[in-house]
């Protein structure tokens, strides 16, 4: 079944709210909301501990988590990292990340930083401890880079 628009399935005494997501982690982001028990199943739009990678629209990301703050959830099984967490605290070191990356990338194109200098350029934001930030956190910038270059 296609999930366009918000799509509830009713199991008896159990609905399920799925709901795709415009372009952020990835252009097909998809949540499962368990409304008996509250549990948001983010998939890839939330990760905890792993550095989140850029897929998809840095600015679309930050916008649906936005959104996805506002759901009634009370815990979240993220695509990465513990198997659950509370909601929608569990957002916050994701949003630092990924509003450091922005306004990281922004500072570096006013500077005239190129594109092949920008991972050197920006640090990667203080705060939480990411696994795989080695790996991850140069791909971010040159990702976020080409979408903010032009705006």
């Amino acid at each position: 079944v296609a999930v366009g628009s918000p799509l509830a399935l009713d199991l008896g005494e159990r609905r399920l709210l799925l709901q795709a997501w415009p372009t952020a982690h990835t252009d097909t982001d998809l949540t499962v909301l368990d409304e008996a028990t509250g549990t948001l199943f983010a998939g890839d739009l939330l990760f905890l501990e792993r550095l989140p990678i850029v897929d998809g629209s840095l600015k679309g990301w930050l916008a649906v988590m936005d959104e996805l703050a506002r759901l009634p959830a009370a815990r979240v099984v993220p695509g990465h990292g513990p198997a659950a967490a509370a909601w929608p605290m569990a957002l916050v070191p994701q949003r630092h990340y990924l509003e450091g990356v922005r306004d990281g990338v922004r500072a570096a194109i006013a500077r005239g930083v190129p594109l092949d200098e920008a991972p050197d350029a920006v640090p990667v934001p203080a705060g939480a401890r990411w696994v795989l930030v080695d790996e991850g956190h140069a791909r971010n910038v040159v990702t976020s880079y080409t979408e903010l270059e032009w705006e």
